[in-house]
This record gives structure tokens, C-alpha cells and sequence, in this order.
């Protein structure tokens, strides 16, 4: 009997002991998985002009790095036509350049004959100039309003080439200019008109 009661104090013992050590167990495994406490979360206050810098989207642009497209669109303009450039008139361009304007004058004509230039007359123009100057086409005028030397393109006139303001009269006043021709005769048939003369500074 006491061998049987040892064998089972023996037992009980065992169960008891590996009862100790799964309560033991369960108990650290408890303790090991407890929960930490939460750390206390400091708000982040952020003002308007920082939430509108950082959704700002700033473009950058590098002209090293642009690109032609070659897609359809731009090849259709090779099959446009070229517009032309407006042509250059050389008369209003480069070194030579002239200005020219447009005045309204009263025109007339004279000849060398003494009923035009009077009793005096010898040939000779007010600027010290022979009538024969220019193939006997130039002008006379108010030096006042159009200089010696002042080129006019009169429409009907020296083929409405320029000719010179080298003459000057009495009764050449203002705006008013008179052109000489060989004969009283020719001078008579101009008449008196009032036109557009082109002025070449």
C-alpha cells in the first residue's frame, strides 16, 4: 500500500507542478502583451498661407530642354503657302533715303522773255544760275517757303521728274510757285492751276 501511495503522491505532485509552470506561462505571455499606454499626440497647427504655399504648383521652364512637336497639325503648315514680305520701297530706305511730303500750290508759268522778267533781265536766274540749267526745267519761288535748291515733282511738268527751286520773283508770294519755259508761248498754254506738288527734302 505505501508503494501505491507514493506512486500516486508521485502523480499528483507532476500534475500539480506542471499545472505551477502552465499558470506561470500564461501568466509572463499576459504581462508580456500588455498593452503600452498611447503617447499623447501633439496637434499640428498649420496656417493658410502654408497650405497655399505647399498645393501652389510652381512651373518651371528650361529653354535648353524644349522640344519641336512633330506631330500632324504642324506638318499641314508646310503645305500652307509662305507669306510674302512686304517689299521695301528704296526710296524710303538706306543711306540715300529721301522724305518726301505733299503740298497744295498755286502754279504757274513764266518765259525770259522782258514781258515776264522785265527790261533787265539777262539770262540769268536769282541764284546766279543760267536759264539753260537743267535743260531750261526749274522753278521759281517764295524762298521764304521753298528754299534754292528745293526739289519738287510738279504732276505735267519735266515729265514729273525733280526739278529745282533756283528762282525767285516779285510777285512769287506764299504758296505759290512759277515754272519757266522757252517761249511766252508755251508759258500762256500752262495757265494758272492749283495742284498737288510733291516736295523731296
Amino acid at each position: 500500500m505505501i508503494q501505491g501511495s507514493s506512486k500516486s503522491s508521485i502523480a499528483r505532485l507532476g500534475h500539480l507542478s506542471a499545472f505551477l509552470l502552465t499558470t506561470a506561462f500564461s501568466i509572463g505571455l499576459i504581462g508580456a502583451t500588455k498593452p503600452q499606454a498611447a503617447k499623447p499626440v501633439t496637434p499640428v497647427v498649420t496656417s493658410e498661407a502654408q497650405v497655399q504655399q505647399q498645393d501652389e504648383v510652381v512651373p518651371t521652364a528650361t529653354a535648353s530642354t524644349a522640344t519641336v512637336s512633330t506631330s500632324a497639325d504642324t506638318e499641314l503648315l508646310h503645305d500652307a503657302p509662305a507669306t510674302p514680305e512686304p517689299e521695301l520701297a528704296s526710296a524710303h530706305f538706306g543711306p540715300k533715303a529721301k522724305h518726301v511730303r505733299t503740298i497744295w500750290l498755286q502754279v504757274t508759268a513764266y518765259c525770259p522773255c522782258k514781258k515776264c522778267c522785265g527790261p533787265g533781265a539777262k539770262g540769268l536766274t536769282a541764284s546766279g544760275r543760267s536759264i539753260s540749267y537743267n535743260g531750261g526745267q526749274f522753278v521759281a519761288a517764295d524762298t521764304r517757303v521753298l528754299k534754292f535748291g528745293t526739289k519738287l515733282v510738279i504732276p505735267g511738268y519735266a515729265n514729273e521728274t525733280p526739278v529745282q527751286v533756283i528762282d525767285r520773283g516779285g510777285a512769287i508770294k506764299g504758296y505759290h510757285i512759277d515754272l519757266f519755259f522757252p517761249t511766252h508761248e508755251q508759258a500762256k498754254q500752262w495757265g494758272v492751276k492749283w495742284m498737288q506738288v510733291q516736295v523731296v527734302d
